[in-house]
């Protein structure tokens, strides 16, 4: 009894065994080999949205950078828009004034004109 267990029993039970456990990881190997893979696609898909975020986030800073760029250009120009304003404003005073000054002497001018006897 002895001689069959080492002889056939004891090599069949373990031919059967590594048979079953190389069946079994077969088996078992794909599924760890697509956990695997999904993990190593989501790490890149993880990296790529890093990277995508990195590349928005720098438009964005740019862009900041620009729009400020932008409102202080507008605040200058507003200030400048300012000075011509009063630069006009001074100005249509000083015609106005003139003006005045032009009608009061004309008026003056037919009063001179009445008192020496000339018609208008």
């Amino acid at each position: 009894m002895q001689e069959f267990l080492s002889v056939v029993l004891y090599p069949a039970l373990f031919a059967f065994l590594g048979v079953a456990g190389s069946k079994l990881w077969d088996w078992v190997k794909p599924k760890f080999q697509k956990k695997i893979d999904n993990a190593d696609a989501r790490a890149k898909e993880i990296d790529n949205e890093i990277k995508s975020a990195e590349f928005y986030r720098g438009l964005l800073d740019d862009a900041t950078r620009r729009l400020d760029q932008a409102i202080v250009a507008i605040e200058e120009r507003d200030v400048r828009i300012a000075e011509r304003d009063k630069k006009i404003v001074q100005r249509d005073l000083r015609i106005d004034t003139l003006l005045d000054e032009v009608e009061l002497l004309t008026t003056e001018i037919r009063k001179y004109k009445q008192l020496n006897g000339k018609a208008t």
